[in-house]
């Protein structure tokens, strides 16, 4: 049997370097990984901690002696791990391609919109400009009449066309009444 520095009913303190408090009795920990699955007292839900990012830790209360535990140690599940931090990063990815310090508020809205019908990877900037699949420019103030194409592509700057057109149609119902008052 291996030694393992957290039995599962420990009950711990932790301080993350995020400065993220969490109280919680021991789940399951898995020494290759050091991640720890901790069970909130005042809540039905569970924490995952990785000890890589713990400023400190407390035990508040030794577990039962391990002999006396009949329910073997949940292990974690790796691959969902995985999946999880692959799309945390891709999520990340995407705000920051979204991004852009010289485009207007708008601008970055009607972006957030297109990705959603595109997809991210198929967005860019050039400046102030929002490209479509590299081959549709939207030009400030982003209006129907500011989507252009250097080649002939009527389906495409069309469909891109009605995409703005809507977007600006929700857009002025929204502003209207903040402009009446």
């Amino acid at each position: 049997m291996s030694f393992n520095p957290f039995p599962i009913g420990t009950q711990l303190h932790v301080e993350t370097c995020f400065g993220d408090t969490i109280i919680g009795e021991v789940v399951t920990y898995e020494h290759s990984v050091k991640m720890l699955i901790l069970r909130s007292p005042n809540k039905d839900s569970q924490t995952i901690v990785n000890l890589d990012f713990c400023k400190n830790l407390e035990i508040i209360r030794e577990a039962k002696a391990a002999e006396t535990l009949s329910e073997q140690p949940t292990r974690l599940n790796l691959t969902r791990l995985d999946q999880r931090l692959r799309q945390t990063v891709e999520q990340r990815e995407q705000l920051l391609r979204s991004r852009n310090e010289n485009a207007t508020p708008r601008g970055i809205q009607l972006y957030n919109v297109l990705s959603k019908h595109f997809g991210n990877s198929e967005l860019s900037w050039k400046q102030n400009d929002i490209m479509v699949l590299q081959q549709v420019t939207i030009a400030p103030p982003y209006r129907t009449c500011d989507v252009s194409s250097k080649k002939p592509l009527p389906k495409l700057v069309s469909y891109v066309q009605r995409l703005v057109d809507k977007f600006n149609a929700q857009n002025v119902e929204v502003q209207e009444p903040g402009q009446n008052e």
